[in-house]
């Protein structure tokens, strides 16, 4: 069985030879100590995960080696960690937001690393192209502050900028499912904290809310898949996270709370489930056999059917190569 099939097979609720697996980012120093590269492709491939997850290419000016201004308009600047920070958004005032002009989604350098990825796995592995599904991309635009502010102090100018946000998801994703057959998006918008959502419920509700139910309901009509991630306290959405057709979700967020044994219980017949060996914990500064065991009873807990084993979030750079190996080889090694 391919990668892929395992993870075509695990999003339809259907059984698979062993579990499927892939991380969201493996760290490229964790990538150079296990397999001589950094490049995500090239670590899927060395290390056989069943899938790998690609973002939209956008180009950089450099202001000096670690800072630049990208295509969006927004200055970022390296941090050793796989996203980069940002220094500055690019819309300042969101009643002058009708002014700003997205990156051209078809330009033919935006999905070159999408492409180079589909060319090299094939069939061998599911190629996820990971998009936005509203509030992330609001964020960036204006600001981490701003993106909590603006759907209370300016609820209206807020939606059209959101409704200009999913059609620019939409138009991304259409692209690549157009030009490569892509069949399976993730979005990695966090909205919630350990303690709970980032927003009152009713601004939820009014602003970002409808935003998510357009942006999936027009993946879905593009025949995608959709695995969705966010860390936290996710509880009250999930239902209508459900109801929005999401396939499945990650990471289910123990610092919050939520156990892989518990969701597994409440919504393992509706969707799959993403996680969940703690990226914090034994895979950082644990034992070999640690992580063994901790993976044997997440593939235990987790069943079957409709489930993903991953890390809790990424393998970051303070993952020990030698525990994400011994993490591999248990899953790679196991047989329902």
């Amino acid at each position: 069985m391919t990668g892929k099939e395992r993870i075509d097979l695990a999003l339809q609720l259907k059984e698979t030879d062993r579990p499927p697996t892939f991380e969201w980012f493996v760290d490229s120093s964790v990538g150079e100590a296990l397999v001589g590269s950094g490049d995500a492709v090239d670590i899927v491939n060395a290390l056989d995960l069943d899938a790998v997850n690609i973002r939209a290419d956008y180009a950089k000016e450099y202001i000096d080696d670690i800072t630049y201004v990208d295509e969006w308009g927004m200055k970022k600047q390296l941090t050793g960690d796989a996203v980069p920070g940002i220094l500055e958004s690019p819309i300042q005032d969101i009643n002058n937001c009708d002014d700003y002009q997205f990156p051209d989604p078809a330009a033919p350098h935006r999905l070159q690393s999408l492409e180079r990825a589909v060319e090299i796995l094939g069939d061998k592995a599911a190629v996820i192209f990971n998009l936005r599904d509203g509030f992330s991309d609001l964020r960036d635009l204006l600001g981490y502050e701003e993106a909590l502010m603006q759907p209370m102090l300016a609820p209206e100018k807020t939606l059209e900028l959101m409704d200009r946000i999913v059609d620019y998801n939409l138009a991304l994703a259409k692209v690549a499912v157009d030009r490569l057959g892509i069949d399976i998006i993730a979005t990695t918008d966090d909205v919630a904290v350990a303690t709970g959502l980032l927003f009152p419920p009713k601004v939820y509700d009014e602003i970002i809310g409808p935003a998510f139910k357009k942006v999936m309901a027009g993946y879905r009509d593009l025949g995608c898949k959709i695995i969705k991630h966010c860390d936290g306290d996710i509880n009250p959405l999930m239902d209508f996270w459900i109801e929005c057709g999401i396939d499945c979700i990650d990471p289910i967020d123990p610092r919050a709370g939520l156990t892989l044994k518990g969701y597994k219980e409440k919504y393992g017949d509706k969707i799959c489930l993403k996680g969940n060996v703690d990226c914090t914990g034994a895979l950082c500064d644990g034992t070999p056999q640690e992580v063994i065991d901790e993976t044997l009873q997440c593939i235990e807990t987790g069943g079957k059917t409709g489930y993903i084993i991953s890390s809790s979030n990424t393998i970051h750079q303070g993952v020990n190569p030698d525990n994400y190996k011994a993490m591999l080889e248990t899953i790679q090694n196991y047989k329902y």
